[in-house]
């Protein structure tokens, strides 16, 4: 689908963007469009180094991601160094249903910066960007993605409006009907009856986490007591992936400084801790 030129700016014409405050992160954020991003070979060498410990390989979603990007933001240390990137796409639903679209697509951060609350300063700048996207328009965009990570879900349904599936799983109307008009756009088959219409088999071809992200993400569902992937049967090894749908919030921009804020404090503490 071609999208219109102007879903592809930064921002609209006369709109200063409200960034996300970089020093809860410790962050430089950068906004690349993403014909910059297919021309920058050195850039993209570098979001594979970031991504690789999470992968078996990365090679595939890197091409897939890359070749849809229209919005990617990136996070450098104090040391010039990429801490983090989430990449992004806006579109709109089909030719007939002119909904804006938001991918929340592809993110990654350094190893060493794991739960350091890097991602979440990128992630509110995108969402501050979309809402100013949302404004010029004059209706809000829907947001989605698919995953096989319990951990994306859950930060999604954190700082994110009406999140479906439901923690529960269960959906609307509504939901079940952007979930058909959207596993059409990924190529994937209708739901079969009595199938949750969220849950795609077998579309994340040659994509595998590595052992130590599954390892990860099995801890924080333990902790978190979490269960809806189990529950729905989605098996990353077998590349399946949830497919899940959102709005903007009116207050991303605080309620992510503070967890932004507060996982850095955790992560110096930790610091402190090992070098004492």
């Amino acid at each position: 689908m071609n999208t219109p030129r102007d879903t592809r700016d930064s921002s609209p014409p006369g709109i200063t963007p409200l960034p996300a405050d970089p020093a809860a992160a410790g962050l430089d954020i950068e906004l690349i469009t993403g014909d910059e991003l297919r021309h920058n070979a050195w850039l993209r060498t570098e979001l594979a180094l970031i991504a690789a410990p999470s992968y078996d390989d990365a090679t595939a979603i890197l091409a897939r991601e890359v070749a849809d990007c229209t919005h990617l933001y990136i996070g450098r240390d104090r040391a010039g160094l990429l801490a983090g990137f989430f990449m992004t796409s806006r579109d709109y639903l089909t030719a007939e249903h002119g909904l804006p679209l938001v991918h929340v697509g592809w993110s990654a951060t350094r190893h060493d910066l794991k739960n350091s609350g890097a991602t979440m300063a990128l992630f509110e700048r995108c969402i501050t960007d979309t809402q100013i996207w949302e404004k010029q328009l004059g209706r809000r965009a829907l947001l989605w993605s698919t995953t096989a990570s319990p951990t994306i879900y859950l930060g999604v349904s954190r700082f994110l409006a009406e999140v479906e599936p439901r923690r529960d799983g269960s959906y609307s109307n509504d939901g079940a009907r952007y979930a058909h008009l959207l596993r059409e756009r990924l190529g994937a088959p209708a739901a079969a009856e009595g199938e949750h219409p969220f849950a795609v088999r077998g579309i994340a071809t040659a994509t595998r986490y590595s052992a130590i992200e599954r390892e990860r993400i099995a801890r924080v569902c333990d902790r978190k007591q979490f269960g809806l992937f189990d529950q729905l049967g989605i098996d990353e090894t077998n590349e399946d992936r949830l497919i899940f749908i959102a709005r903007t919030p009116a207050d991303i921009g605080t309620a992510l400084s503070r967890a932004s804020t507060l996982a850095l404090a955790r992560r110096s503490r930790q610091e402190q801790r090992k070098s004492a």
